[in-house]
C-alpha cells in the first residue's frame, strides 16, 4: 500500500502552480506580440524587375596611337580637353625621320640618273643594231639594264613615299572630335611601335550619350529584349534615378567558375554630364509593369 505524505502533496501543489503560472505568462506574451497594423488602401504601380550591375562607358572610345617609334617632343592636349578632327595632339622628335627621308630622296636622284643613262645607252644600241654593228643578244642585255634601272627607280620612289609618310606620322592628330579621357605619355617619353601600337590618348566622341555594359546571369537573360526599359542609380548620386533602354543582348557568354553571364548593352542620355566613364550603375530591368 502506497502512502503519500503531506510534504509530497505540498511539493506537487507547488509544481502545478508554477506550471500554470508559466503557461499564463506565455499566453500574455503571445497576446502582446500579436499586434496588427492597418493602412488605407491606395492605388500605385507594381513593377517586376531584375537587378544587375554594370559599368558606364562612352559609346565611341578611340585609342590614339602611333605607327612609328620615337621620343615625345611636344604635347598639345591634356585630360578633359575638347579636340576636333585633325587637331594636333602631340609630336615625336622628327630628326631621324627627316634624315632618312633626305637619304631616300638622294637615292631617288641617283636612280633617276641611272635610268636616264640606261635609256640613252639603249637608244644608241638600237641605232647600232639597225646598222647591224651589234648582235641581237647585246641589244637584249641593254634592254634588261633599262628595265632594271626602271625597277630601281620605282623602289626609290616607294622608299621616299614611305619615309615621307613616317615623317607625317610623327605628328599625332585626333581622328575624331570629342574629349580626351586619358593621356598616357609625357614629354621626353620614348614610345616603341615595333611589336604593337602604343596608346597615347583615349578620346570619347560624345559624352552626352553613354552606354552601360551590364553582366546578366543566364537565369535572367531570357526575360530581356531590345528596347526594354531600365532604371538605375550611381553611387555618386544615390537619390537620383536614371533611365535608359536596352540596345543589344550579346550572344557571347562569359564563363567564370561555372557561372555563365551575358553582356547586355544599354543606352543612356547624359545631357547634364553627371554620368562619368567608369561609374558603377545599379540597374533594374523592368520586366513587367502595371500602373495605377
Amino acid at each position: 500500500m502506497i502512502t503519500i505524505s503531506f510534504k509530497h502533496l505540498i511539493v506537487a501543489a507547488v509544481l502545478i502552480s508554477a506550471t500554470v503560472l508559466y503557461w499564463q505568462s506565455n499566453e500574455k506574451k503571445d497576446a502582446k506580440s500579436a499586434q496588427y497594423k492597418t493602412r488605407t488602401v491606395e492605388r500605385g504601380d507594381i513593377v517586376q524587375s531584375i537587378s544587375a550591375n554594370g559599368t558606364l562607358t562612352p559609346v565611341v572610345l578611340v585609342n590614339v596611337g602611333t605607327q612609328i617609334s620615337g621620343t615625345v617632343a611636344k604635347l598639345y592636349a591634356d585630360f578633359n580637353d575638347q579636340v576636333e578632327t585633325g587637331q594636333v595632339l602631340a609630336e615625336l622628335d622628327p630628326a631621324l625621320l627627316r634624315a632618312q627621308l633626305q637619304q631616300s630622296k638622294a637615292n631617288l636622284l641617283n636612280a633617276q640618273v641611272a635610268a636616264k643613262i640606261a635609256e640613252a645607252k639603249l637608244k644608241r644600241n638600237r641605232l647600232l643594231k639597225e646598222k647591224e654593228f651589234i648582235s641581237p643578244e647585246a641589244l637584249e642585255i641593254v634592254e634588261q639594264e633599262v628595265e632594271s634601272a626602271h625597277a630601281q627607280l620605282a623602289v626609290s620612289k616607294a622608299q621616299v613615299e614611305r619615309d615621307q609618310a613616317n615623317l607625317n606620322y610623327s605628328v599625332i592628330r585626333s581622328p575624331i572630335s570629342g574629349v580626351v579621357i586619358a593621356r598616357d605619355v609625357d614629354i621626353g617619353q620614348t614610345v616603341a611601335a615595333n611589336f604593337q601600337t602604343p596608346t597615347l590618348f583615349q578620346i570619347a566622341k560624345d559624352l552626352r550619350q553613354m552606354q552601360i555594359n551590364i553582366s546578366v546571369a543566364e537565369a535572367d537573360i531570357g526575360q530581356l529584349h531590345i528596347d526594354q526599359s531600365i532604371n538605375f542609380t550611381v553611387d555618386a548620386f544615390p537619390q537620383r534615378k536614371y533611365t535608359g533602354t536596352v540596345r543589344q543582348v550579346r550572344l557571347n557568354p562569359t564563363i567564370q567558375e561555372n557561372v555563365v553571364t551575358y553582356n547586355v548593352v544599354a543606352m543612356v542620355d547624359n545631357d547634364d554630364g553627371t554620368l562619368l566613364p567608369g561609374m558603377t550603375a545599379n540597374i533594374h530591368f523592368v520586366v513587367m509593369q502595371k500602373n495605377d
